[in-house]
């Protein structure tokens, strides 16, 4: 035991080592509180007893520090700065990240790169970026953990139970993963696009999804033109193992395939976060507007109906909107939809998805096809039915019909 102690002085065990390991691998630079939220956040609702918020949060992150500091010793981490609010940040070393690759089951080539502003004082966007992956994941207290706490914590911890779920795990995320327009994913070339995070969560509906977080202190138009480079990666073809020739981004991730008479591109979700001096609300608006040709739909008035191949699903919302009602609320907005949806809803393609008559409505309603034909007709190809619509709607102009997916 005395030879263990010398080896962690700090004294934190094998499993909270890993856990730290494990949050760090994805994030690559975290503070001890989002480090204990994510690994271990019955914690949170410990130490309420405390006097004060500052001495509540020393007191539940004391173990993820110690654990830390032992990784620290071993070289497998070092510290990281502080955040704007004074906050202790810690990051992985070579060897760290390595160590890490080993405990998330990945290799290395798939762990991402290090974030441009890691070890810098204030390091904001990382911290946004730790912040979101929280804001999705939504972690779940072990309520047998909180037994024996104060009737208040216990009944906040329940109440976290019972929120509605978030989207994924820890292991179903990765941040800093580069999308080369040429060279190799591990070297990419200069103008490549880089991910903030990249989730895969095919169990939970989304098999694919790219997030891009922003604090409001860059210009609209640099925001804008990161989909200039995503559009880039998304059309770079590469062959196979197979020999056959498919997107790049079909190498590495699995995603249901493309319809034969529309290719739509994996969706990316931005984030955005109130730091700097720009309005959040402003600065989407500007996005939305600026990205137009990778989103919107051209018209096809011999069908009339919109064709979406070769767009870029593109979906925002705010930080503080994605932690009040977390992914399967009402927080993200499609470009060029007029509503507010849940994540999965605002990601999908309405079209593809009309096989019913429910489906038909939602996506065709603004058309007031009264008396039309809609029923279902489960083996007829989808791409027909923008043709078959059509057929009540010849007087009506391109301009009457909505130019986004509805």
């Amino acid at each position: 035991m005395a030879g263990k102690r010398k080896e962690n002085e700090a004294g934190s065990s094998n499993d909270l080592r890993a856990n730290v390991l494990r949050v760090l691998g994805v994030l690559k630079v975290a503070t001890a509180d989002q480090i204990q939220w994510l690994s271990s956040p019955h914690l949170t609702y410990r130490h309420t007893t405390k006097p004060t918020a500052a001495k509540q949060k020393e007191a539940r992150t004391a173990s993820h520090r110690a654990a830390v500091n032992d990784l620290r010793r071993h070289g497998l981490a070092v510290d990281g700065g502080r955040t704007r609010g004074g906050e202790e940040t810690r990051l992985l070393t070579k060897d760290g990240l390595a160590a890490a690759a080993i405990d998330l089951d990945r290799e290395m080539e798939e762990m991402g790169g290090m974030p441009k502003s890691a070890g810098r004082s204030g390091a904001s966007h990382p911290m946004t970026v730790n912040e979101t992956v929280i804001a999705l994941i939504r972690p779940k207290p072990n309520l047998d953990l909180v037994a024996g706490e104060p009737a208040e914590a216990v009944a906040a911890a329940q109440a976290a139970v019972d929120a509605p779920e978030g989207i994924g795990t820890l292991a179903s995320y990765a941040t800093e993963v580069a999308l080369p327009v040429k060279g190799t994913w591990k070297n990419p070339a200069i103008g490549s696009a880089r991910a903030d995070v990249v989730l895969t969560t095919p169990d939970a509906g989304v098999p694919l999804l790219f997030i891009e977080v922003d604090n409001c202190t860059e210009e609209a138009v640099l925001v804008a033109a990161k989909f200039d480079k995503y559009a880039r990666f998304f059309q770079r073809q590469e062959k196979d193992t197979d020999g056959i020739e498919k997107p790049m981004w079909r190498t590495r991730w699995s995603a249901p395939p493309s319809e034969e008479y529309e290719r739509v591109h994996p969706p990316v979700l931005l984030v955005f976060h109130q730091v700097g001096q720009r309005s959040a609300n402003g600065q989407m608006a500007r996005v939305a507007d600026l990205t137009r040709p990778h989103w919107q739909g051209r018209w096809h008035p011999e069908g009339g109906y919109h064709s979406y191949d070769n767009c870029i699903p593109i979906v925002a919302t705010m930080l503080e909107e994605l932690r009040a009602h977390g992914p399967a609320g009402p927080a993200f907005w499609r470009f060029g939809r007029d509503h507010r949806q849940p994540l999965l809803d605002a990601i999908s393609n309405a079209r593809v998805a009309a096989q019913t008559w429910p489906a038909h409505l939602v996506v065709f309603d603004l058309l007031r096809l009264e008396g039309a034909d809609l029923g279902p007709r489960p083996s007829q190809d989808p791409s027909h039915i923008p043709r078959r619509l059509s057929r009540r709607c010849r007087s009506r102009s391109p301009a009457a019909v909505p130019t986004a997916e509805g």
